[in-house]
């Protein structure tokens, strides 16, 4: 029997980082731009006119209200995104949330029970997996080129010195181990699995003190995996960037016993040295218009609009999207667990974060990743 399939009408709230997901959203089959909102009215009329969309709102309320709009997606400061997912399950919507999910466990049981009781599904937005060179790493390591692995290492750099976009990042209110490691620690948890334990070093930056910030912003941390796999997890936001032909701005490496696979954003290279084949960079340049649709790589629409895709499908099966709501919440919990580490100078179990947040139910459902691998560009 085949799927069902139908074209999803999604309200959009933030409209800042939400530009990608418009642009996303009408370059697809699959979906529909019913309406968009943010407190901002002015950059709600720019953004009607850039996407010629027909109506816009300053109220959250009122577009919840509207029957037409199948989808909520969360492109909000990090503090917002628990109460807006939970307004969007009681007014019976699906959601797409921007990573990080959030920014603290404490609402955890009760975004879980809102979701049973709404039976929505929600995607959580963690871009960097849907990247070019990033699926194509995954593909091989599905098919298992990379042989059992032995070690995940990714990072997410940026140079944060004068602040993000926004009031609360310009005055150093944004908390980096959620909003940056955000990215690299997904990676990990999606080749490792269940993590076991995490331990780490931070340090705040003379450039984040000058901002007012009083959390770190650079880290090193390590992690194990219940299975006994390695992870690294790297993040440096209050330093210049390394020159891009020497790191890249994201990356991560899958060391295996057959080999070693290294995927980059936001260049388009990837890098391979598998047993019994010759060593291969691959680059992808070609792709660039597609993910990177203003120029620069600060919008990378491609990204949000495979990843809307993706959920299309789940929508379509009724069934859970990748990342899930369970795998958002664990990797909130990963990050808290390195926040108690930093805090506490010593190695903290992610099972210790979960029982202590009533989360204990939470388990490695994560699905195959076969729906992943379906989406194409």
């Amino acid at each position: 029997m085949n799927k069902k399939t139908q074209c999803y009408r999604i309200g959009v709230l933030g409209l800042g980082e939400g530009r990608s997901i418009l642009s996303a959203a009408l370059l697809s089959d699959r979906w529909e731009v019913a309406c968009i909102c943010d407190l901002d009215a002015e950059l709600c009329r720019q953004r009607q006119q850039e996407f010629s969309i027909a109506e816009y709102t300053t109220s959250y309320a009122e577009m919840l209200q509207r029957e037409d709009i199948d989808v909520i997606g969360i492109f909000t400061p990090d503090p917002m995104h628990t109460e807006h997912i939970l307004m969007a399950f009681s007014a019976g919507k699906h959601v797409v949330c921007t990573k990080p999910l959030v920014d603290n466990l404490e609402r955890g049981c009760e975004l879980l029970a809102a979701q049973r009781g709404s039976g929505k599904q929600l995607l959580v937005g963690n871009s960097t997996r849907f990247f070019h060179t990033l699926q194509r790493q995954r593909r091989d390591f599905e098919r298992g080129a990379n042989g059992q692995l032995v070690s995940c290492e990714a990072h997410y750099n940026g140079d944060k010195r004068k602040g993000s976009a926004g009031a609360r990042g310009k005055n150093g209110e944004v908390n980096w181990l959620y909003s940056g490691l955000g990215h690299p620690v997904d990676l990990v948890y999606w080749y490792l699995g269940e993590i076991e334990e995490v331990y780490g070093y931070g340090l705040l930056s003379q450039a984040g003190a000058r901002l007012g910030s009083k959390v770190p912003d650079c880290f090193h941390f390590v992690l194990k995996s219940k299975a006994g796999v390695l992870g690294r997890v790297t993040g440096m936001y209050g330093t210049p960037l390394a020159h891009p032909k020497a790191s890249p701005t994201t990356e991560c490496m899958l060391r295996g016993n057959d080999g070693i696979s290294t995927a980059t954003f936001p260049r388009f290279d990837y890098f391979t040295a598998f047993d019994g084949q010759e060593p291969t960079c691959e680059t992808h340049v070609d792709s660039s218009g597609y993910y990177f649709r203003w120029g620069g790589s600060k919008y990378h629409a491609g990204e949000f609009q495979n990843y809307l895709e993706h959920f299309a499908y789940s929508l379509d099966s009724d069934s859970p999207p990748e990342p899930s709501l369970v795998n958002g919440l664990y990797v909130v919990a990963i990050l808290e667990a390195m926040e108690r580490s930093l805090n506490g100078g010593i190695p903290v179990r992610v099972d210790q974060i979960l029982k202590d947040r009533g989360l204990e139910e939470i388990i490695d459902d994560r699905m195959t990743c076969d729906e992943l691998c379906q989406v194409t560009t």
